[in-house]
């Protein structure tokens, strides 16, 4: 009688390399899990972890609790593992469940990074800041004189949907305030500098233009009111010139009164008289230039010794009477930054706010309504 064969044919287009491989059951399969140098199955260690735990219950009955009287036995049982915890974390970091909590951690991060530039964008427009050195002398600030609550950082809202108004409508009284002011088309934040070291030191102070859009500063004016005395800025004309309004050779129309510049620290240099007329005189403003185009205004203070308290008010406004303020400025935003440091600090160019507050807005202009004049 013949013998008979059976012949199964090979799929065409198996993997040569795969020819004659069996697919491992999970429980043979190896893991990182090494005994005396030797890698572990899935099954074997599954067993192993059975019996140390079966050992651990009968030591305990027993009485034998320390942790040295239990590895000693297990480990002439058998029942241990070497000691490559590195290895078997990354495993499990990126092999394992671990993937999973590494990814939730990445997202909690993103979603805390989103949630501070959220917070960052409702409160930081107008900030005010010192440096590291200036906070270590000990000095703190605050939104009102009794220093309530004393920072290092103190932070303002956004003026929204300023229109143009005239120096004017800012009112004498505009230092007469504590934290954030506004007006009618104006915005005001007064604050308190004070020395709570043991040291008399020097200090200077810097107002930034941290960000803008539109070319929106060469239509902003700017009040730095410091202990009570108001200096003026804006920006220069085209030809480098210091900004007139009105402009220089125009003596027909003038100021009658402006009433912040009652606190002009040196009315001269604010205002230039054109003409008097009985009681009244008719003046021209002055402002002086903003000192880069990146930098409103710089100044410095001597001698400031403990517990000595300096008054600063900042007023930031589009003033109507300027040639630039026009409707091509509707959309435009203006973010500044008020920054204090010990006088004798290196510079340091881009500082840690000023690239953090590039992105961030002082004001936000939308498009106005039909009959309102503004930018």
């Amino acid at each position: 009688m013949s013998e008979t064969k059976t012949v199964v044919a090979e799929p065409e287009n198996q993997d040569p390399k795969k020819k004659g491989k069996e697919k491992k059951p999970p429980s043979e399969r190896l893991t990182l899990r090494t005994r005396g140098g030797v890698r572990l199955t899935k099954a074997q260690v599954k067993e192993i972890k059975a019996g140390r735990k079966k050992l651990r219950k009968d030591l305990r009955a027993q009485g034998l609790k320390k942790k040295s009287d239990f590895e000693s036995t297990a480990a002439s049982m058998g029942l241990y593992f070497d000691k490559n915890r590195f290895l078997l974390f990354l495993w499990w970091l990126f092999g394992g469940k671990g993937r999973w909590w590494l990814l939730g951690a990445a997202a909690l991060l993103l979603g805390a990074l989103l949630a501070m530039s959220a917070i960052s964008q409702m409160r930081g427009y107008f900030t005010i800041n010192l440096s590291d050195r200036l906070f270590r002398e000990g000095f703190v600030m605050c939104e009102t004189a009794d220093f309530a609550q004393p920072s290092t950082s103190l932070f303002a809202e956004p003026a929204v949907d300023v229109p143009c108004i005239s120096i004017t409508s800012i009112p004498a009284d505009v230092d007469d305030n504590e934290g954030q002011h506004e007006g009618l088309g104006y915005f005001g934040y007064t604050y308190f500098l004070r020395n709570e070291g043991e040291s008399t030191v020097d200090y200077k102070w810097e107002l930034q233009i941290v960000g803008e859009s539109l070319d929106i500063s060469k239509a902003a004016w700017v009040m730095v009111i410091e202990d009570g005395g108001l200096n003026l800025y804006a920006e220069a004309l085209p030809d480098g010139s210091q900004q007139m309004v009105p402009a220089a050779g125009v003596n027909n129309v003038g100021f009658n009164y402006v009433p912040a510049m009652a606190l002009a620290k040196d009315p001269a240099a604010v205002q230039q008289l054109i003409a008097s007329n009985g009681p009244f005189n008719y003046y021209r403003l002055t402002p002086t230039p903003f000192a880069d185009e990146d930098t409103v205004a710089t100044g410095f203070r001597e001698k400031i010794a403990p517990q000595e308290v300096h008054k600063y008010t900042i007023v930031v406004w589009l003033e109507g009477d300027d040639p630039d303020c026009t409707d091509e400025l509707i959309g435009g935003h203006l973010g500044l930054n008020m920054q204090y440091a010990l006088i004798d600090e290196e510079e340091e160019g881009s500082s840690f706010w000023n690239r953090l507050l590039d992105s961030l807005i002082f004001w936000d202009k939308k498009t106005p309504d039909k009959d309102t004049d503004t930018v």
